[in-house]
């Protein structure tokens, strides 16, 4: 064998040796999303508190004010006259009660009846729970077995009411808006306070340190701050921000936690960055008369923003998903309210899950992977954003 035909076959060993477990993974991974995908939809025989009516698309569906029409309607069913229904309506703390304690839903089918309006109630009985494809197979036999008053439904948790409804102990009415708005709060304040701490830590080291001992110890000791585990930061947050600080469990807490965990992640991206710009680049800034300051910030920091973005979103993404460190600092399953302020107590999209999945009531799994399918939408969605904007203003020097 010559050396040159050595050199392939190595080379195609090389290549499957990196293609297979690729490929195993994404298989997996496809496996995973399409199992949570069919359990945020479930075959369910209730026993309706309500009316245990249905409606058409055609009965409900309003361009605006769908809600209340659906509302009506089943009021109507349940035997109240127009009069109370425009009371219920227009009566603020009556209307919210029933919100909290109603679900407006479009369900795939109800007994064998393709999309149809339901109002289900957080008093609804559940008979049964029966798997996507389960009950699609003994879709026949649940239905020959329903008693007088019992209904079929084929319910999927994820739709858009769950994104407006807060937390509830029922699964029926529990929705995602505490957690979305207390992950967009911790993300806005880490953001706030990662990124230029990050990147001026970048640019000093690359444009003003001297190859000092303190400087190698910086580096060094930033490289194995990106691999410590996160719960190691969680107990750091918990005892200088919630107890020294006397911050306790609030978004403010959470934030500077998550931002001691991405701030190396940031420096050695935008380092990166920073250091894949030519240095021809700065001699001729420098040969035209700019300052050390004004070469780095006008010429080597706008050269490097593309990817130091890159590496910003990814860090972010990296964040979004932590459980550990919130879950260590305090933040809470139940919050009844939205977040309003940095000081204010807070759940977000992964301990939202984490809460959820821990539950007695088998329902709550189904909303649980409701919640994952929109936390795995949020990553893609990131790193999609990262994606392309690395592609669309990389630069090859």
């Amino acid at each position: 064998m010559t050396a040159a035909s050595a050199r392939r076959a190595r080379g195609r060993l090389f290549y499957a040796a990196v293609l297979t477990p690729t490929l195993l993974a994404l298989a997996v991974l496809a496996a995973l999303v399409l199992d949570v995908l069919g359990d945020s939809v479930s075959w369910q025989v209730v026993e309706p508190a309500g009316s245990g009516s249905s409606f058409s698309v055609a009965e409900g569906f309003r361009f605006t004010g769908t809600w209340e029409r659906v509302v009506r309607l089943e009021l109507a069913a349940r035997g109240e006259s127009a009069e109370e229904v425009d009371a219920l309506l227009a009566n603020s703390e009556e209307r919210r009660i029933f919100a909290a304690r109603n679900r407006v839903e479009l369900m795939w089918a109800v007994d064998g009846q393709p999309l149809r309006w339901v109002v289900t109630s957080s008093r609804d009985k559940l008979i049964s729970d029966h798997a996507l494809v389960a009950g699609a197979r003994e879709r026949k036999a649940l239905l020959a077995e329903l008693r007088p008053g019992q209904h079929l439904y084929l319910n999927q948790w994820l739709d858009g009411s769950i994104f407006g409804r807060n937390t509830s102990r029922s699964p029926l009415v529990a929705g995602l808006a505490p957690a979305l708005l207390g992950s967009l709060w911790v993300m806005a304040l880490v953001i706030l306070i990662a990124v230029p701490l990050g990147a001026a830590a970048a640019i000093y080291l690359e444009e003003y340190s001297q190859d000092t001992w303190a400087a190698r110890a910086i580096e060094v000791n930033l490289r194995n701050l990106a691999g410590v585990p996160s719960i190691v930061y969680g107990i750091l947050g918990l005892a200088v921000f919630v107890r020294f600080m006397r911050l306790g469990p609030v978004v403010l807490a959470a934030a500077l936690t998550l931002a001691l965990l991405v701030v190396p992640v940031v420096v050695i991206a935008a380092r990166e960055a920073i250091r894949a710009v030519p240095d021809s680049m700065r001699q001729a800034a420098y040969g035209l008369g700019a300052t050390k300051s004004q070469v780095a910030f006008r010429v080597v920091l706008p050269a490097a923003l593309s990817s130091i973005v890159t590496g910003v979103i990814l860090a972010v993404a990296r964040a979004v998903g932590e459980t550990a460190p919130l879950l260590l600092i305090g933040a809470a399953a139940f919050v009844p309210g939205l977040p309003s302020s940095p000081m204010s107590q807070y759940t977000v999209l992964p301990v939202q899950i984490y809460s959820w999945v821990g539950e007695n009531n088998p329902e709550f799994a189904h909303v649980a992977s409701a919640g994952i399918v929109v936390l795995l939408c949020v990553l893609a969605l990131l790193y999609g954003v990262a994606f392309w904007l690395r592609r669309k203003f990389e630069r090859r020097w």
